[in-house]
């Protein structure tokens, strides 16, 4: 019998998946109590930003919890009804994109993870970070990641009451933890056609706990050290929202990017994710780089592989 290679082992990857049995009902309520709270969208006009290509708009909105959420929207000047690309950006990172080669025909909306306006960066020295992904982590409804998931569905309705975009087929991109809210946007979503996951992160949790060298898993790792008889409270929190919960409601084409040298999205965890995808799916592995993987090279890539889903 011939042997695994390494590189093959990682298609071989599939942990099992095993759901809270309250799973459903209470991303069903979640979402029920989204629709409660006003939208309250505004589009303000960004002069010094917009380009003789594109207008651009500061966007802001209400999201879960009344949380204001913060937006930068690019509409192209010459494009009636463009379909819209949103991009999450990575935890503590909102420079993920900052370089993301924005082409016609599609209008982009850059969001702002919340809480990420007057953040608190990861500072090595003095140990210091954001904090977010254990706010309220011993609780499920109170969890950091719950209103961060139903942001992606809020960014969705308030992108719809801006005239000038055809939101009936949404792409979105994601970055890390972004890919996560991207995964949990395009399962609850009928609207979003194409996803790019770009070595997303909090997903096989389990798993990531133990390899990852992440600010998320130092966040939830140094908050189980101090609450050491909280851990399995805290446990059965993260498998709400584990992204590979909601890999099973995942119907769009999917490309997915891995490094194998990436310390924060670990190929393990991000093949377990791949692996249990159940739809068209495609993995571009770059096996010498790290959570950076393609770089500029790789954004454009993404950009005609949107177009070529436009273009079936």
């Amino acid at each position: 019998m011939p042997l695994v290679s390494d590189f093959d082992k990682y298609f071989l990857h599939l942990p099992r998946i095993s759901r809270p049995d309250d799973f459903d009902d209470f991303w069903h309520t979640a979402i029920n109590e989204l629709k409660k709270t006003p939208i309250d969208v505004q589009f303000i006009h960004n002069k010094r930003k917009s380009t003789g290509k594109f207008t651009v708009y500061d966007m802001t909105y209400i999201g879960y919890n009344k949380v204001q959420l913060f937006a930068s929207l690019h509409v192209p000047d010459k494009i009636n009804k463009p379909h819209v690309v949103i991009l999450f950006h990575d935890y503590d990172d909102v420079t993920s994109y900052a370089q993301f080669p924005i082409d016609l025909p599609f209008a982009y909306c850059f969001v702002e993870l919340r809480g990420h306006r007057n953040i608190i960066h990861y500072d090595e020295v003095e140990k210091k970070s954001p904090g977010f992904m254990v706010e309220g982590i011993l609780e499920k409804n109170d969890y950091y990641a719950k209103g961060l998931y139903l942001d992606g569905l809020r960014t969705i309705d308030a992108l719809r009451l801006h005239n000038d975009l055809d939101c009936s087929k949404i792409t979105i991109v994601g970055k890390g933890l972004g890919a996560a809210v991207s995964v949990f946007t395009a399962s609850h979503s009928n609207r979003v056609v194409a996803l790019v996951l770009d070595t997303p992160s909090f997903c096989y949790i389990d798993m990531a706990q133990n390899i990852a060298k992440s600010i998320i898993a130092n966040e939830i790792n140094d908050f189980i050290e101090e609450h050491k008889n909280k851990k399995s409270v805290i446990k059965k929190t993260l498998t709400y929202f584990d992204a590979l919960q909601f890999t099973n409601k995942i119907s769009c084409p999917v490309l997915a990017t891995v490094g194998f040298k990436d310390t924060l999205s670990p190929a393990e965890c991000v093949f377990a994710l791949f692996n249990h995808l159940q739809c068209d799916k495609t993995i571009e592995v770059y096996p010498e780089e790290g959570h950076s993987a393609g770089g500029i090279e790789q954004m454009n890539r993404i950009i005609e592989w949107i177009k070529n889903q436009f273009e079936k």
